[in-house]
């Protein structure tokens, strides 16, 4: 059985072949968690679309590029980050975060709680550097490494590490002082 790295390898080559199936194989894997992060950033379902949309055709466009000793989700992550700022660049906006908030529960009072406490990080979150905001984003989400994240966003791990530790720090008194 292949594994997964593999499995996207072989995927990547039969696209570079011009196979409209592998093409629509590498979509259906990605898709959803793109379009995620994305409209976790820009808090608009038609705009996320469009952005993961747009993210789809430069990674076709440019699949030839792609460096198969690197892990294919960064190098598309990259993308779809770069495609966003692009959006916001265009658009002239900041970031803005939307995290899962239709978890059912059974408890309301926990449901409430839940809720509650989302809204606080919601809130703190949108009062946050774009930076930090995403740094929290890829890493506690995204669940992507430091090194991951340093691909993705282009900027050392030195830099990440401390950046992110002083962002969860200011998030914890952004979300106790409300």
């Amino acid at each position: 059985m292949k594994n997964d790295i593999e499995k996207i390898a072989d995927l990547i080559e039969q696209a570079l072949n011009n196979d409209e199936d592998a093409c629509q194989k590498i979509l259906n894997l990605y898709k959803g968690r793109i379009f995620s992060y994305v409209y976790r950033m820009v808090r608009n379902y038609h705009d996320a679309e469009d952005i993961t949309f747009d993210t789809f055709i430069k990674c076709f466009k440019a699949l030839a590029r792609f460096d198969a000793s690197k892990k294919f989700s960064t190098w598309l992550f990259t993308i779809a980050h770069n495609t966003t700022f692009d959006f916001f660049r265009k658009n002239k906006q900041e970031y803005e975060y939307l995290d899962e908030r239709h978890a059912v529960k059974d408890d309301f009072v926990q449901q409430y709680e839940k809720k509650r406490k989302m809204e606080m990080i919601d809130q703190a979150l949108a009062k946050m550097p774009a930076l930090d905001r995403e740094l929290v984003i890829l890493f506690h989400k995204e669940e992507y490494s430091y090194q991951e994240i340093s691909e993705i966003l282009k900027i050392p791990i030195t830099t990440i590490k401390p950046r992110l530790h002083r962002a969860r720090k200011k998030l914890r008194d952004l979300v106790s002082t409300n």
